[in-house]
């Protein structure tokens, strides 16, 4: 895919120099990206303590600063997570799938504040919506699909799991079943908790305005007409394209896609925003590569679990 850009002459490798010449810029995009990648720790730090898991801060930072790094070289920009899963569930068998739910729940909360994100921002873009089909075409999925994760959410809270029959069947009819109870109460768990999952939302809101400014930040360096406000919008609807699960990190997909909405927007620099965002992450996940070949990879155990 990135080839296939770089002769079609979509991404121009010149105005990626605009990194090292207008520097402060780009040194201003990776304080931003490090700050979300903070929040990101935090924000699973949170969720799990609901669960009476011992967790440093520093432990979580650790081990997202570590997926961070693999997600650059795995399928599709979750591709980290899986590293993360990995290290966080191999020293807890007696709690590997509370473990690896939370840290789904965790990225789950992560993916529907970004394919929100551009829902609470069309108000401020309607001259653009309304002249572009496409974009009124990608909106109206994000709210379909935003709209059938809420009813799913709701109706889980309400269920009463517990000592239900669903439970029970799972439990004793099913050979994975209990595994998969397990999955279901620890989400279920946070019915009582859900101070906590807004909390790990609005975190979430923030984080991406965080990544959005990273593009920005980008694009006053290495585009010749710098920054530009329909950005806000077109920026996270090509982060969402970059974590289709297709190439390692996105790579090449997220260029095209962003060069397209940039287009639709009437701008240019699209694949080199997103390029320029992908060198910051590698930048930033260097320091999750300091973590991985230091060999401490234990990074949070479970106390006697409420559920």
């Amino acid at each position: 895919m990135l080839l296939y850009l770089v002769k079609m002459g979509t991404i121009d490798w010149t105005s990626l120099s605009g990194l090292l010449r207008v520097w402060p810029y780009t040194l201003l995009a990776i304080v931003l990206f490090f700050t979300a990648t903070i929040l990101q720790a935090l924000r699973l730090q949170i969720l799990i303590k609901v669960h009476q898991m011992s967790l440093s801060y520093m432990a979580s930072i650790k081990l997202t600063l570590i997926g961070l790094f693999f997600s650059t070289y795995l399928p599709g920009a979750t591709g980290g997570d899986l590293v993360k899963i990995y290290y966080a569930s191999k020293d807890n068998p007696g709690s590997k799938a509370e473990v690896v739910t939370i840290l789904f729940l965790d990225r789950f909360i992560g993916l529907f504040s970004l394919l929100t994100l551009p829902l609470l921002l069309a108000p401020f873009f309607i001259e653009l919506i309304l002249s572009q089909v496409i974009l009124k075409g990608l909106l109206a999925i994000s709210f379909a699909t935003s709209l059938c994760i809420i009813l799913v959410t709701f109706l889980g809270a309400k269920l009463d799991l517990a000592g239900s029959k669903l439970i029970y069947w799972l439990d004793n009819k099913i050979s994975f079943g209990c595994h998969l109870s397990r999955v279901l109460l620890t989400i279920h768990h946070y019915r009582a908790s859900l101070d906590v999952l807004i909390k790990a939302l609005l975190m979430s809101y923030f984080l991406q305005l965080l990544m959005v400014g990273v593009s920005l930040a980008i694009a006053q360096a290495t585009n010749i007409s710098g920054a530009e406000f329909k950005m806000l919008l077109l920026v996270p609807m090509g982060y969402m394209a970059n974590s289709l699960p297709i190439t390692p990190g996105g790579l090449g997909v997220g260029e095209a896609a962003m060069e397209s909405l940039f287009l639709l927007g009437g701008l240019t620099g699209g694949a080199e925003t997103i390029l320029g965002w992908r060198l910051v992450m590698i930048i930033v996940g260097l320091l999750g590569l300091v973590f991985y070949l230091n060999g401490n990879k234990k990074f949070f155990s479970s106390s006697e679990s409420s559920l």
